[in-house]
């Protein structure tokens, strides 16, 4: 069942299952339609199909069956598979969610947590501060404009402050990457280092990369800087 969710700044989230059938996605929007004509038209839409490939024709549908008859604006076509993120951007649909409507110096904007792992070939972009509760495995990635904390282990390519923000950090509960980015910099990391495996906190200091355990675990073992 598709279910409607109300956030912030009176935005609307619809929450696609990813075990939903491609062959009960029509049955299932026009569901929402009914139950929803009296707020859906002219509403602010985030579409979350979650790590659902969505192919041309499931997305030429998705338009032509529900988001033009309920006259909705979509403000984002959020999926964390990354082949179907470029068939969305080539279309001209928006696949980053927006930030809160609130001023930088107010509060950020809200930071998106992820209760799974990411897989080979997912992707999740943010403007905001991003958690994952699981895993990112090798050919997963991750972008954020803010920090980025992976909860398991950190095995693809994540990129903090990708918008030039170099304030922003890595944190990984066992850090197996061979590389990470923040704002502009790039680290590099070998299987023989030290922190392989550990949980580090990843940041800019020095103009440059420089990664540090987890504090506690500093004071545990008395380790120290290391690039």
């Amino acid at each position: 069942m598709i279910k409607l969710k109300g956030m912030a700044d009176s935005v609307l989230r619809c929450v696609i299952p990813e075990e939903l059938p491609p062959s009960g996605l029509g049955e299932a929007f026009m569901d929402v339609m009914n139950k929803g004509r009296r707020i859906l038209p002219g509403a602010r839409l985030i579409l979350d199909f979650g790590a659902r490939p969505l192919p041309e024709p499931l997305i030429g549908s998705i338009l032509s069956d529900f988001v033009w008859p309920s006259g909705v604006h979509v403000l984002a076509w959020v999926t964390y598979d990354a082949g179907s993120q470029e068939t969305l951007k080539r279309a001209g649909l928006p696949v980053s969610e927006p930030s809160a409507s609130i001023p930088d110096n107010a509060r950020s904007a809200p930071a998106l947590v992820l209760h799974r792992s990411l897989r080979s070939g997912q992707r999740v972009e943010h403007r905001g501060d991003v958690v994952i509760t699981g895993h990112v495995n090798g050919g997963a990635e991750v972008m954020a404009s803010g920090n980025i904390t992976a909860l398991g282990r950190l095995k693809g390519l994540v990129h903090a402050g990708y918008e030039g923000n170099e304030r922003a950090v890595v944190v990984a509960r066992s850090m197996e990457a061979l590389q990470v980015r923040i704002g502009g910099k790039i680290g590099s990391l070998d299987r023989g280092s030290q922190c392989w495996g550990r949980g580090v906190i990843i940041s800019v200091a020095d103009d440059r990369i420089q990664i540090d355990y987890w504090p506690q675990l500093k004071n545990e073992t008395g380790w120290g800087n290391a690039d």
